[in-house]
């Protein structure tokens, strides 16, 4: 009788997740899994900064909440041993704790997570990404495609909206008084990637 080894599945917590050395790239705990990708490209990194940028003007002067950009965790405490990082996000002002927050990473999902494709990114991971923020909470998810030059919006309970350059992407019910040219979103990068 052959004996066939197993091998042991070892997960990752969350707190090990937040010491351990992670080297070039960007690293999210999923499902106990650290998952590293390469640094992002020139597009991908210019899309989520003008979208970062004209959220901060927008929510700066007005305090409806904060916004984040990347590197900044959120525990998806509806899956076990998760982080997710988005590109960039917003959480409403009700939501952030009053006495601020503490060390590691917040324990509550964004509002609005922002991710931008890049050229590592699968169809079946951004699905993963879109469906955990969905599964914990989170309201609001855009995708920015630089190459396609178009925004993806994911909203709860609602059909996915795809805007183009010529349309306006706003806040919905979570940021209801911003709004923004797709076409600003990605102003710096050029139109033909091939």
């Amino acid at each position: 009788m052959a004996t066939v080894a197993r091998e042991a599945v070892l997960l990752m917590t969350v707190d090990e997740f937040l010491v351990c050395e992670t080297g070039e790239g960007n690293a999210e705990l999923i499902r106990g899994e650290l998952r590293v990708s390469p640094p992002a490209g020139a597009p991908h990194g210019v899309a989520g900064a003008n979208l970062l940028m004209l959220l901060l003007a927008h929510v700066v002067p007005r305090k409806p909440g904060r916004v984040f950009g990347d590197g900044f965790g959120y525990q998806l405490v509806q899956i076990a041993h998760t982080v997710r990082v988005p590109d960039a996000s917003f959480v409403r002002a009700e939501r952030w704790p009053a006495d601020g927050i503490g060390r590691g990473v917040v324990k509550f999902p964004p509002d609005i997570a922002i991710e931008a494709l890049s050229p590592s990114e699968t169809a079946s991971g951004l699905q993963e990404k879109i469906d955990d923020y969905q599964l914990s909470g989170t309201t609001l998810v855009w995708v920015l495609d630089p190459v396609r030059r178009s925004v993806a919006v994911v909203a709860h309970n609602a059909p996915l909206t795809q805007l183009h350059e010529g349309d306006m992407l706003d806040g919905g019910d979570v940021l209801p008084d911003f709004s923004c040219a797709v076409a600003d979103l990605f102003d710096g990068i050029a139109r033909d990637q091939r």
